[in-house]
């Protein structure tokens, strides 16, 4: 039971399906490790902002979630990975104006932005192994 995964097994490593399996879960992993933490630093925002600012904050993390998910279950995943870049770009938004607007200290803005650039990295490779593998097949 140790060993186990809870949800099942990603596919056979060895094929192009097992490997883009694995990226996407560490996406989604690191993805929603972010949420955890901003979870516990929305805490800290004023209360006037809670139905406002954070309720969209957390829309936006749970869209980037969503075509996260939706793309590592896709066969074209072109459009729906850049849907998830545009996420990406809102979500830095957010971490900018809580900055700005005083709603997190300098600490958790570092941390949550080198968080944003991890994810932005797994994802643009991901992005660019399709743009590969769409070119290599002709499609």
């Amino acid at each position: 039971m140790g060993n186990m995964r809870r949800y099942g097994a990603p596919g056979n490593p060895e094929t192009d399906e097992g490997r883009e399996q694995r990226s996407g879960l560490i996406i989604l992993q690191r993805s929603k490790d972010l949420m955890k933490y901003l979870y516990t630093s929305f805490v800290k925002y004023p209360r006037s902002e809670k139905l406002g600012f954070v309720a969209d904050y957390k829309k936006c993390l749970f869209q980037f979630l969503i075509l996260i998910i939706t793309a590592q279950k896709k066969y074209f995943k072109k459009t729906t990975l850049q849907d998830a870049d545009v996420q990406l770009k809102l979500l830095r938004m957010f971490n900018d104006l809580s900055y700005d607007m005083k709603f997190v200290d300098e600490k958790r803005y570092i941390l949550v932005s080198e968080k944003l650039c991890e994810i932005g990295r797994l994802l643009g490779g991901w992005i660019r192994s399709q743009k590969e593998t769409s070119t290599n097949t002709g499609k």
